[in-house]
Order: structure tokens, then sequence, then C-alpha cells
């Protein structure tokens, strides 16, 4: 299947949402749960103040700045090669979700290991709109393929 329509490209990037927020959301309920049962998680290895530089630099590299990048370089590619491909859109928008569903899961660990407030809220401000960027539109992706010169194998 090398073309595709919008409704399928929305229906495949959705279902991979679904699974990476809803993990999120699940594990966010779980380190709920710890903090109100009184069960504290140390972090290995370095302080909790390193843990939180470390959590928001993290969170703000998975929801903001690898999904610019990523899409930048993807119109840049593009634009050089004056071709796109239904394959390679589809592989970018489901990577684009991954990643930036991945600044919620750093700010989750920001959570568990109870850092400073500033470090935690920044982080959980940039995981959050990691994945309010992330959330599939069928207009956003129609208006990107029809951008990119990809056409539909049928409307829907």
């Amino acid at each position: 299947m090398n073309q595709m329509t919008v409704e399928n490209l929305f229906r495949e990037v959705r279902r991979v949402f679904i699974v990476t927020a809803g993990g999120a959301v699940l594990g966010l309920l779980a380190v709920f749960l710890l903090h109100t049962a009184g069960i504290a998680v140390t972090p290995p290895l370095f302080s909790v103040r390193a843990w939180g530089i470390l959590t928001l630099i993290l969170s703000v590299l998975f929801g903001v700045a690898l999904p610019i990048l990523m899409r930048t370089y993807y119109h840049e590619y593009r634009f050089r090669k004056r071709t796109a491909d239904h394959l390679s859109y589809r592989k970018l928008q489901i990577n684009l979700v991954i990643v930036s569903t991945l600044g919620a899961y750093v700010a989750l660990v920001a959570y568990l290991f109870s850092v400073a407030k500033l470090h935690l809220g920044a982080s959980v401000i940039a995981g959050i709109y990691g994945v309010y960027s992330s959330i599939p539109s069928k207009g956003k992706h129609k208006a990107d393929m029809n951008y990119y010169g990809l056409t539909e194998s049928s409307e829907a």
C-alpha cells in the first residue's frame, strides 16, 4: 500500500497516540498512588537536584525541541528532493507522536523522584505541551498531505 488516505493515517496515528498517552496517564496514576501512600522513591546515582535539572532538560528536549527539529528536517529533506512519499510521511507522524509523548514520561520521572517544584513544574508543562502538540487531527494531516503533494488514493 503505497498511497494512504487521511482517514487511514488518522486512525493509525490516533492508535499510537492513545497507547503512548494512555501509558503516561496510567503511570501518573501509579505515581500519584505511591505519593498518596507515603512511599518515597529515591533517585539512583545522583542527587535530587541533579535529577531535577536532567528531567527538565529531557522533557523540554522530547516534548518541544525534537519534534520541531524532526519536522524541520523532514521539510528540508523533502524540499531538496522535491518529492515526498506516503511511507516517509506516515513514519514522520508516528515518530512525532512517540517522541512528543516521551516528554510526559520524563515529567513522570520528575514527579516520581519529587524534584524541586520549579523543575517539576517546567517538566510537566513541557510534557503537557508535547502531548498536546501530538494530538492527531484530520485537518492537520490533510493540510500537510496537500502541502507535500501527497494525494489520497481515494477520498474518504
